[in-house]
């Protein structure tokens, strides 16, 4: 297979994963002596080992990593088009793809959603609230490309870094 860019490759794998039901990431990259990136490695998001660093033996956290080999490499050829090198698609886990929206790089907030939730949250409606009417008019959960958790973070972030009554002064006096 042939790509026009390392992103359309990204792209490419992040949708297979999606429709495969596994999460995936970004492994390596390798620049060549100019600086352009010219090997890529994307894998399966549970590659590679980890080791609990719970102390309490009774109450081991959950380990996500299995050492899954399934992964995806590219490099740059002649032509400027990028090539798949290596392909392993036997992943030691199960799949689920009706748990793919769940995954992190599949939770993004459109622009016009993010914009009617921080309409709402100036005019006051609560968060719950918010993301239930986005829910109603997507036509359920699974129409909607993010959690609650995350119009909350969203609604906290736009909060914290809005000035309060004295901050420009303070910022002033500082400079």
């Amino acid at each position: 297979m042939l790509f026009d860019s390392h992103d359309e490759m990204w792209q490419f794998y992040k949708a297979y994963g999606k429709q495969e039901g596994f999460p995936v990431k970004k492994l390596t990259s390798k620049k060549g002596s100019d600086g352009i990136i010219r090997y890529v490695t994307f894998a399966c998001g549970h590659s590679g080992k980890s080791e609990t660093k719970s102390t309490d033996v009774l109450k081991p956290k959950p380990i996500a990593k299995t050492g899954c080999d399934a992964r995806i490499g590219g490099c740059v050829n002649e032509d400027g088009k990028w090539i798949l090198r290596t392909l392993n698609l036997e992943h030691n886990h199960g799949l689920s793809p009706d748990k793919a929206r769940y995954f992190p790089y599949n939770r993004n907030i459109s622009a016009i959603a993010r914009k009617r939730i921080e309409m709402n949250d100036c005019a006051g409606i609560n968060i719950v609230r918010n993301f239930n009417s986005i829910v109603v008019e997507a036509g359920g959960y699974e129409n909607v490309s993010f959690l609650e958790k995350d119009c909350r973070n969203l609604v906290d972030k736009g909060r914290r870094l809005q000035l309060g009554e004295g901050d420009a002064m303070v910022i002033l006096k500082y400079f």
